[in-house]
C-alpha cells in the first residue's frame, strides 16, 4: 500500500512536469508565431516603404529633364494596387532665404510675414531681429534681438553662433521662433537655406507677398488666381508663369516707383527650380524633394543641388 502511494505519487508529479512543459512549448510557439507575424507586417512596411521611394524618385527624374514644364500630365501618374506619384515644380525663391535676414528689406518682410501670421507687432520684431542677429557677425544685439548674454542666461553660451543656418530646424533655438512655430507650425514651408535670395514672385505664397511687397490681400490673391489660369487649380497644364514686368505691377497693384525700389530683391523666375515629388503605396507616402538649377538645355538633365526627404 505504502509503495502504490508512493508511486501514484511519482507518476502526478510526472504528469504535473509533462503538464509544464506542455505549456511552455504552447507558449514558446505562441511567442514564435506573434513575434514571426510582426516580424512579417514589419517587413510588409518597409517594402511598401521602399516602394513608395521608387515611385518618388521616378517622378523627381521625369521632373529633372529641361522639357518638362509644371504641370505637365506626366507628372501625374496612377497605377494598379493603389500605387501613384504627383509632382509639383516651383522655384526655392518662393520662399526666403533666412540666411538673408541681415539685409534690412529681407528684415522687415519677415517681421510683417509674421504680424500677418497673428503675432503683435512686438513678438514679431523679437523673432526677426533674433534671426538676424544669430547670423551676424557683430555681438551687438538689435533693439529687439539677442545675442550671446541673452542666451548665457538660459545656459547657452554657445548662442548665437553667428553663422549661417545650415538646416531650418537650428531657427527653433532663436529667441522668439517657439511663438512663430505656435502660432504658424507650417513655418519651415515659408523659408529656405538655399537660394540666391531674391524673391520669385510667381512661386511665393499670397502672405508673402503682401508682406515684401506691402500689398493688399485682395491683390495678392488676384495676382496668384491669375498665375492658376483658367480651371483656378495650381499644378495643371494651364498654369502661368506671368514674366512681363508690366503685367504683374497691374495684377499686384504697384506703382512703377514702387516696383523700381523693390527690384533689386525680386525676380519672376528663380534660378532654383524645387521638385516636390510624392510616391504613394496604399496608405505609406514618401515625399522627395529635389533643388536643381534652371536650364535651358534640351537634351540633358538639370544638376541636381539638393535632395532630402519630409
Amino acid at each position: 500500500m505504502k509503495h502504490t502511494r508512493r508511486k501514484n505519487r511519482q507518476s502526478g508529479m510526472a504528469l504535473l512536469m509533462v503538464i509544464g512543459v506542455v505549456s511552455l512549448l504552447v507558449a514558446i510557439v505562441i511567442s514564435l508565431r506573434t513575434s514571426s507575424e510582426a516580424t512579417w507586417d514589419e517587413n510588409t512596411l518597409s517594402r511598401m516603404r521602399f516602394q513608395a521611394r521608387l515611385l518618388a524618385e521616378s517622378g523627381a527624374n521625369l521632373a529633372l529633364h529641361p522639357a518638362i514644364e509644371p504641370g505637365d500630365p506626366v507628372l501625374r501618374q496612377d497605377f494598379e494596387d493603389g500605387r501613384s506619384f504627383e509632382v509639383t515644380i516651383k522655384t526655392e525663391g518662393g520662399r526666403i532665404l533666412v540666411n538673408n535676414l541681415a539685409d534690412e528689406d529681407t528684415l522687415t518682410g519677415v517681421t510683417e510675414l509674421f504680424i500677418r501670421w497673428g503675432l503683435d507687432a512686438t513678438t514679431a520684431a523679437i523673432a526677426a531681429e533674433s534671426l538676424a542677429d544669430w547670423i551676424d557677425t557683430d555681438s551687438e544685439p538689435r533693439s529687439n534681438g539677442a545675442e550671446k548674454p541673452f542666451y548665457t542666461a538660459l545656459e547657452h553660451p554657445e548662442f548665437p553662433t553667428n553663422d549661417a543656418f545650415s538646416n531650418l530646424e537650428t531657427m527653433l533655438l532663436v529667441r522668439g521662433m517657439d511663438e512663430v512655430a505656435r502660432i504658424q507650425p507650417l513655418w519651415r514651408d515659408y523659408f529656405t537655406i538655399y537660394g540666391d535670395g531674391l524673391l520669385d514672385l510667381n512661386s511665393a505664397a499670397p502672405e508673402v507677398l503682401e508682406a515684401f511687397l506691402g500689398i493688399t490681400r485682395d491683390a495678392a490673391l488676384n495676382f496668384v488666381s491669375a498665375k492658376k489660369g483658367a480651371d483656378g487649380m495650381e499644378g495643371t497644364p494651364d498654369d502661368e508663369i506671368i514674366t512681363d514686368s508690366g503685367t504683374v505691377q497691374q495684377l499686384l497693384g504697384i506703382s512703377e516707383s514702387d516696383w523700381t525700389e523693390k527690384s533689386d530683391a525680386i525676380t519672376l523666375e528663380g534660378s532654383l527650380r524645387r521638385i516636390e515629388s510624392v510616391g504613394r503605396v496604399g496608405e505609406h507616402k514618401v515625399r522627395l524633394i529635389v533643388l536643381s538649377d534652371v536650364t535651358d538645355n534640351d537634351e540633358e538633365l538639370a544638376s541636381p543641388v539638393a535632395r532630402f526627404t519630409e
